[in-house]
């Protein structure tokens, strides 16, 4: 049976490692440039990616179902 919960669970690693480099660089650059970037760039890339992680948990739920439903 087709399983995404290993796609979902990669994004949330990949999206916890992204924030903790984001913070650890935070040490070394504090400016206007810094804030920019975080809200133009990061923000909506964190944002979209908590969605995909939404989106594939439902996505494996239906599929999930969908298979039991055609057995």
């Amino acid at each position: 049976m087709p399983n995404l919960s290993g796609d979902d669970a990669l994004l949330e690693k990949s999206l916890k490692a992204l924030e903790q480099a984001w913070a650890e660089s935070g040490e070394r650059w504090q400016d206007a440039a810094r804030e920019d970037f975080q809200r133009n760039h990061l923000e909506p890339i964190t944002q979209r990616a908590r969605e995909a992680v939404r989106a594939l948990k439902q996505l494996d739920g239906l599929l999930a179902e969908t298979m039991r439903q055609c057995r």
